[in-house]
């Protein structure tokens, strides 16, 4: 029988489009289910759509490491945008009215994590503890002294004076 249910290959990459979109927050189980039920294929076809969504996935995956901070700015910044320019319904029956209030928490905890990606905030809080006693050194006078000691040993001191 193989062979009878062929789909053209823009259904097929449809299909496994929306697997793809399922694996992200569906388990395996209920996909299988969801294909063979939709689809009115068999359990190893739908083994096979998970198959080539997964392969599909790891491809996008590949390009994004490429990417490297770049992807991950460009998408922080695409949310940043959606949370500037929200929508609200604002009145009740005939003064129903949509205002653009942007939502000032959420942009400022994006900027938050942009500005850590790049390395320019901190990215958590660290207490340092320090049991005993410290002792503070002039570190410049002894790096001097190392620099002359060395100098003194090849007879170029003439040179640093």
């Amino acid at each position: 029988m193989a062979g009878y249910n062929k789909v053209d290959d823009k259904t097929h990459q449809e299909r496994v489009h929306e697997v793809s979109l399922l694996l992200k927050r569906k388990p395996v189980k209920y996909i299988i289910q969801y294909i063979t039920e939709t689809y009115k294929v068999d359990e190893r076809q739908a083994r096979n759509y998970i198959r080539q969504a997964k392969a599909e996935w790891k491809k996008y995956f590949s390009q994004v490491k490429k990417c490297g901070m770049a992807y991950h700015v460009t998408q922080l910044r695409e949310l940043k945008d959606l949370a500037f320019g929200r929508s609200v319904v604002v009145g009740r029956g005939d003064s129903k009215m949509v205002v653009t209030i942007p939502d000032l928490n959420l942009v400022l905890e994006i900027t938050k994590e942009e500005a850590k990606l790049m390395g320019i905030y901190p990215s958590e809080k660290h207490d340092v503890k320090v049991e005993g006693e410290i002792k503070v050194t002039n570190a410049k006078r002894k790096l001097a002294s190392k620099i002359a000691g060395l100098a003194s040993r090849t007879g170029k001191d003439k040179i640093l004076k």
